[in-house]
């Protein structure tokens, strides 16, 4: 079972080293390929200095959304052993693990109306938290598992992940853009490309393609994001809309206070919101919701 669970976390690394290996390809066929037959040293520099500056933000944004901690659910959370013993010898553990969740700030419960808990990680799930069975753990405000950074997406890493799309998209529009007049010449022909090796003629015609199919890829997947953040509401929430103790489904999404708010929520304020550096607001255990009165956050 362990050298299973290692080849499992092997095979996990594969679709983040695949990305990995087309960044850094297109970083070659750009700066190499593309700027060293450019026909004057005031657009090379202009192309290398834009180019940069957008490959650096995007590889920050992509390498925090990997490496942060997508959100752990804190020690209040989890039973105590006198709580895992009194729960093992309960006649009714529904009943109990009621009493349990009275000192937690949930208001979110299951379709039966019962206190939502991990029976993997022996903890009470925050509202909004779920367990991730790739992570094998809980997770705030969990969003979905991302293959491609080999991490869950949760409270703590969400903005990584969005800012990462955004500035996917930023990226690919530019080596696109940048690369699409060359790419015409060499398809046309062009006498002033001659000079160029096959190889090089194959990269640039190549990035061109790539990264234009990238950008339709990855811009609809963004945009879908940036309506989950402005309504506040993540991918599991969308499928299955969340459950209260008051025995109903919420009919409008609860924790939507507004796209400014939301969007604060996210990215925070200042001049740092669009940066690879963490702003977000709040704790992940507490929300402000239309269903719950706003508590304090203190202790969590």
């Amino acid at each position: 079972m362990n050298v299973l669970h290692q080849i499992q976390r092997v095979a996990q690394t594969i679709p983040v080293i695949i990305i990995m290996s087309i960044v850094l390809w297109s970083y070659y066929a750009f700066v190499v390929s593309l700027c060293a037959v450019l026909p004057s040293p005031e657009l090379k520099t202009v192309y290398m200095l834009v180019y940069h500056v957008v490959f650096i933000v995007f590889c920050a944004s992509y390498l925090r959304a990997i490496f942060s901690d997508s959100g752990a659910v804190p020690p209040q959370f989890y039973l105590t052993a006198s709580e895992k013993e009194g729960l093992d010898r309960s006649p009714d553990p529904r009943v109990y693990l009621e009493s349990v969740g009275q000192r937690l700030p949930v208001h979110e419960v299951t379709l039966t109306n019962s206190v939502r808990y991990c029976e993997v990680c022996l903890c009470i799930k925050p509202d909004r938290a779920h367990h991730c069975s790739m992570c094998r753990r809980c997770v705030l405000k969990m969003d979905h598992h991302c293959p491609w950074i080999n991490n869950c997406v949760g409270f703590r890493n969400y903005k990584f992940f969005v800012t990462f799309l955004m500035y996917s998209c930023v990226y690919t529009i530019t080596v696109a853009l940048f690369v699409a007049p060359w790419a015409v010449f060499i398809w046309n022909r062009v006498p002033e490309m001659r000079d160029l090796s096959e190889m090089d003629k194959f990269n640039i015609m190549i990035v061109f393609f790539v990264a234009t199919m990238f950008f339709l890829a990855v811009c609809g997947l963004w945009v879908f994001h940036a309506f989950l953040t402005a309504n506040n509401r993540s991918t599991l929430e969308m499928g299955r809309a969340p459950r209260f103790k008051n025995q109903r489904i919420a009919e409008k999404n609860p924790y939507d206070m507004g796209c400014k708010v939301n969007c604060v929520d996210v990215y925070g304020t200042g001049s740092c919101m669009l940066c690879p550096v963490y702003t977000s607001q709040g704790n992940g255990v507490l929300f402000q919701s239309a269903e719950q009165p706003q508590e304090t956050c203190a202790g969590y």
